[in-house]
């Protein structure tokens, strides 16, 4: 059941709140938080009952290890080895689900044997649940727990805005909410400021992200299936594709924050308007912000110490320091990354890609005294980001790199039939999405009186929101109900969200 089906929006979520409010009008802040629990679960399990035993059993293993870690504070050695098998088990389940057939291929095509695919149901989100509960338990390990019940572990697990597709949150972020005596259940103007979210998510994912989606899904379809292509074609391919995502993950994003903002929660921001970055770094504090936060917190820093200790004792140079520091870390992390996000070789490569990308950029950063001028800047930070979309949305690497080689010239002519594609309202689309991702205020901005989300707000929201400002209105609900209406009505070729298959 995705955000974008009538089934939740008019049955599931009003439902949902209504016993959440009575649940907190009668039996207070316990009852309510049970509520959001055995809703999340519920919602779930819709996916799949089998995929919902996936999840509790993580659920109540992590929960177990992250409680017992906390009462070996006292025990360094017990403490240290229970939070690496703690780990080493959520990698496990995580790579038996999602890798296990890539490696059958690997093994396949290494040895040349011809061992068949498992069966095995995936859960879905099942890298978001597994990492977000893999920081629960380095926290824990920090004594950085802060005390609640199983209830609240399963909201801050599985709350089902933010289960299948993020975003990543903190146990503190979402335990310091919990453990408070929270907003109240009930509150016209927050359930405003939730739909309003909800409703420029919904627009943006089923009215753009699905619009522009057939054009990429074309071209790239047709370069899989061996037609031929010219360098134009498959600029236009690779763009659609860049601005489907980018409204898709934005509308998602949106949607997890509106729906969380319905119920009193705040959840951190996890979009800010990536594609206005100008160097690859600032593009990653924008883009997928948690997950970000979450491999700089637990895999970058770790790296980046341990690379600084081996810098002392070999007593490298300036480069070499830059190297062990910086370099070596972020190539690791974002390979890290990348895989996190699917197996093929696809995703590894986009990993490689984008490690490579930082590492350079921090090099240039750090030994050029060349400052590039802004838009020369911009194209450059662009040019990276969408030829790595190419890979990340490529079915296998022979397409990503025919597709790559046509766009930057070293692909070769095809004999073949050319992909035809109605090239004028693809660029339309094309020029439309663009100036609304560059000229426009995003959503936070837009709603930076309210700041719908966990995080700080910074100083220029105001600045960058101008007359479009949010303010509770009769004008502001008649355009929101017009958004929510367009949305709804574009609902019946909706697809479901590209974040889902992570």
């Amino acid at each position: 059941m995705s955000f974008t089906s009538l089934q939740f929006i008019f049955g599931f979520l009003p439902a949902v709140y209504i016993i959440y409010v009575l649940a907190s009008r009668f039996g207070g802040r316990q009852w309510a938080i049970s509520v959001l629990g055995m809703a999340s679960l519920v919602f779930y399990a819709m996916f799949g009952a089998q995929l919902l035993l996936v999840l509790m059993i993580s659920m109540v293993f992590n929960f177990t290890v992250g409680n017992v870690l906390a009462c070996l504070t006292a025990h360094p050695r017990v403490s240290r080895n229970l939070l690496l098998g703690g780990i080493i088990a959520n990698l496990t389940m995580l790579g038996y689900l999602k890798y296990t057939n890539f490696f059958v291929d690997v093994i396949n095509q290494a040895a040349h044997t011809s061992f068949g695919h498992f069966d095995i149901a995936v859960p879905l989100g099942v890298s978001f649940f597994t990492f977000v509960q893999i920081g629960y338990l380095i926290d824990s390990y920090n004594g950085q727990l802060i005390k609640h019940d199983f209830a609240r572990y399963i909201v801050f697990t599985a709350f089902f805005p933010a289960v299948t597709a993020g975003p990543l949150v903190m146990q503190r972020e979402m335990m310091e909410q919990l453990n408070g005596p929270g907003a109240r259940a009930f509150d016209a103007k927050r359930v405003l400021i939730g739909l309003t979210m909800f409703a420029m998510g919904l627009f943006k994912k089923v009215v753009m992200a699905d619009a522009i989606a057939p054009f990429a899904d074309q071209v790239f379809g047709g370069v899989h299936a061996g037609m031929g292509i010219d360098a134009g074609t498959a600029w236009i391919g690779a763009l659609c594709y860049a601005l489907q995502l980018y409204f898709d993950f934005s509308g998602y994003s949106d949607m997890a924050i509106g729906l969380a903002t319905i119920f009193g929660i705040k959840l951190p921001l996890n979009f800010d308007s990536p594609f206005k970055s100008t160097n690859i770094s600032d593009f990653w504090r924008r883009w997928h912000m948690t997950m970000t936060r979450f491999f700089t917190a637990y895999a970058y820093s770790g790296l980046a110490m341990w690379g600084m200790r081996k810098s002392m004792a070999l007593r490298t140079g300036k480069f070499g320091r830059f190297l062990l520091v910086a370099a070596v870390p972020s190539i690791i992390t974002f390979i890290v990354a990348g895989v996190w996000h699917g197996s093929g070789w696809t995703y590894v490569i986009y990993g490689v890609m984008h490690g490579l990308a930082i590492a350079t950029y921090l090099g240039w950063r750090e030994f050029s005294k060349i400052k590039l001028p802004t838009p020369v800047a911009w194209l450059v930070t662009m040019a990276m980001v969408v030829s790595g979309l190419v890979m990340f949305r490529a079915p296998d690497v022979p397409t990503a790199i025919a597709m790559l080689g046509h766009m930057w010239g070293f692909g070769q002519a095809s004999a073949s039939e050319l992909i035809a594609i109605d090239t004028a309202t693809a660029m339309s689309m094309i020029v439309i999405m663009g100036a609304v991702t560059l000229l426009l205020p995003n959503t936070q901005q837009i709603l930076h009186h309210e700041w719908p989300v966990v995080d700080t707000k910074p100083e220029d929201a105001e600045l960058a929101a101008g007359l479009v400002a949010w303010r509770p209105s009769f004008s502001v609900s008649l355009i929101t109900a017009c958004i929510f209406t367009i949305g709804i009505t574009s609902i019946g070729s909706s697809s479901g969200f590209l974040y889902y298959k992570f």
